[in-house]
């Protein structure tokens, strides 16, 4: 589960609007973000109760949402706002017993951030207000009396940085995955067929971890509208039937058949690359199994 904590340093003077239309564009990014990842984000924990935050003389965080003039935005930020107080949910007596002082510069000003060294230690999130250039960063730098600075992730409600919390997070999550799980992640949930389920499972890590960084580089080659290199991937389409290989040489050569249909991948097989002695009639051999394979994946 990923964590998020409210940030409720803004910067001063700020106005009512200023601070009700920050929060609107943070909680839109961060529903994206709910929506991408349902099971690891559950909602955002605040230091206090709602009405006993602060965030000008007049207005408190319980003030600015009901304020949101958006229906939709408001009742779903009070289905995300009831995580409180924030010992119920994070470990605060390792930070207390330190005895450090911990401060985020705004604006020239030292700002307490005792609760920021909190979620940092849980590796969380902070859920921030866009109010000033130096909240509006991928990732907040927090200082000590004592100790070496550090940086923990910021969402403060931009579509680009929100890209970047969502790649971290998508990282994190398959950091967790075993490999195989993993290459089925980021193929977005491939057909594949046992022979080649049980073939990458025996296979070593290292070679796993090939295939993962070869599928991995074909993507982002097609995302930027690259020419992937046939030293990676090459057609070895037969009598008509598309097939592909994706090509591994150290530290064992291997050939893994696949091919991809609008979007979907079809995994078929993971093989030896033959022999040179032999390696026409045996790669032709593989070619055609694999394709056999692929006709009755497609199948299913």
């Amino acid at each position: 589960m990923k964590q998020f904590l409210f940030n409720d340093i803004t910067p001063n003077p700020i106005s009512n609007a200023e601070i009700i239309n920050a929060f609107k564009n943070t909680i839109v990014e961060y529903k994206s973000l709910k929506e991408k990842f349902p099971n690891y984000i559950d909602g955002i924990i605040c230091s206090t109760q709602l009405n006993n935050i602060n965030l000008t003389k007049d207005l408190t965080l319980a003030d600015s949402l009901e304020l949101i003039d958006n229906k939709e935005i408001k009742d779903y930020s009070f289905s995300i706002f009831t995580k409180y107080p924030i010992e119920n949910f994070l470990d605060i007596e390792t930070v207390l017993t330190e005895e450090n002082n911990y401060h985020f510069v705004l604006n020239t000003n030292q700002e307490d951030a005792l609760f920021i060294k909190i979620i940092s230690n849980e590796n969380g999130i902070l859920f921030s207000l866009n109010l000033h250039s130096d909240l509006a960063k991928d990732s907040l730098v927090i200082n000590s009396s004592n100790t070496t600075s550090f940086s923990v992730d910021n969402l403060y409600g931009l579509k680009s940085n929100t890209d970047i919390i969502e790649e971290t997070i998508k990282n994190e999550e398959l950091s967790k995955l075993g490999n195989l799980d993993k290459l089925k992640t980021i193929l977005n949930n491939p057909t594949s067929s046992k022979k080649f389920d049980n073939t990458f499972s025996k296979m070593s890590k290292e070679i796993q971890d090939l295939i993962i960084e070869g599928f991995e580089t074909i993507i982002n080659y097609k995302k930027n509208g690259f020419n992937i290199p046939e030293t990676l991937l090459r057609d070895v389409t037969h009598k008509n039937e598309t097939i592909k290989e994706l090509k591994m040489r150290d530290p064992i050569a291997k050939r893994l058949y696949f091919k991809e249909i609008d979007g979907i991948y079809y995994l078929a097989s993971l093989e030896d690359k033959p022999l040179k002695d032999r390696l026409t009639k045996e790669q032709n051999s593989h070619i055609k199994n694999a394709i056999s394979i692929l006709k009755e994946l497609k199948n299913k």
